[in-house]
């Protein structure tokens, strides 16, 4: 699938993607004390995972989702390589990842975020705390197990 500036969107990722989207996100905020060969495993866990793959055919951003295909999705590790920022990457691969079929069905998807608020917010995410705040049928409250 094209991707913008030339690069190409893809789903089918291998090994050796699997390991430049290791180094493309480890160093990220979110991924502070998580070793590597964990997060090529969580990678290797997904449900989807999309690469966006420069002119040359390198990796320079990445996205996974963990889905039920129905109900529940969690997005994850959207990340655009630094000197690929602010040129449309990170709105073609969160596009292309909310429409895979394995996705695009979920009645929630989930991300957490600290720095990317209005990317998200454009294809419609909304702060939970605001969604909470809102009438809701059945208000909930979200929790979490830590592990680790």
């Amino acid at each position: 699938m094209k991707g913008p500036h030339r690069t190409r969107l893809v789903f089918e990722l291998g090994e050796d993607a699997v390991r430049a989207a290791v180094a493309l996100v480890a160093d990220e905020y979110w991924n502070e004390g998580v070793d590597r060969e964990r997060l090529a495993r969580a990678m290797r866990g997904s449900t989807v995972m999309v690469g966006v793959l420069d002119p040359e055919g390198r990796l320079v951003a990445t996205a996974r989702a963990l889905s039920d295909g129905a109900r529940s999705a969690w997005v994850g590790d959207v990340c655009v390589a630094r000197a690929w920022r602010g040129k449309g990457l990170g709105q073609a691969i969160v596009e292309a990842l909310l429409a895979h079929p394995r996705v695009r069905d979920a009645d929630r998807v989930r991300l957490n975020t600290r720095d990317a608020q209005g990317l998200y917010e454009r294809f419609g995410f909304v702060d939970t705390r605001k969604e909470q705040r809102e009438k809701r049928a059945h208000p909930s409250t979200e929790m979490v197990l830590r592990r680790r």
